[in-house]
């Protein structure tokens, strides 16, 4: 990504963020965003990789998340929807975190909705968890690995919601 900010646009094909911290408004990301942290030359520059989405959507298909922070990546997204056909929507993985502020994450597989993994973390405000999994395959809004579950936080989010909130909730 070259420029710093962009503003309603929709993104075709999968959008990789590797250095700098541009900033999405009202856009749509058809195949994901994939946020990569720790590149080597910032590192030693002790630069970060920070994106900022507001109003977004996420979508992808396949077994890839809408939503990818990996490699001590930070991402915050404010007002966004994040939704997969056939993967967890948002994973957070390998030192990364993630703020997420009046978002709506959900999920028709039987996946959770978002991934918490070595080392990662998120804080989530006024958030809604969709899920559809059914009986026995039910799966928890939020999978976790090991201690991250104690460095991530929730605020006034709802869990386990039904497909018609998610519906409503991505009409908006």
């Amino acid at each position: 990504m070259l420029a710093e900010k962009y503003e309603s646009q929709v993104f075709a094909e999968k959008v990789e963020i590797l250095e700098g911290s541009p900033i999405f408004e009202n856009c749509v990301f058809e195949k994901g965003v994939y946020i990569k942290g720790e590149n080597k030359r910032f590192f030693l520059e002790g630069k970060a990789v920070c994106a900022t989405f507001k109003s977004c959507k996420f979508h992808s298909q396949g077994n890839e998340p809408s939503v990818s922070l990996w490699e001590r990546a930070q991402g915050e997204f404010f007002d966004c929807k994040m939704s997969s056909e056939d993967s967890v929507p948002v994973r957070i993985d390998t030192g990364s975190h993630g703020v997420f502020r009046n978002c709506s994450i959900g999920n028709p597989d039987k996946r959770s909705a978002v991934a918490i993994m070595i080392e990662s973390s998120g804080d989530f405000e006024n958030c809604c968890f969709c899920n559809f999994g059914e009986g026995s395959a039910k799966k928890e809004p939020i999978c976790f690995d090991g201690n991250n579950k104690e460095k991530t936080r929730f605020s006034n989010c709802s869990f386990n919601a039904s497909r018609d909130d998610f519906d409503i909730v991505n009409r908006a």
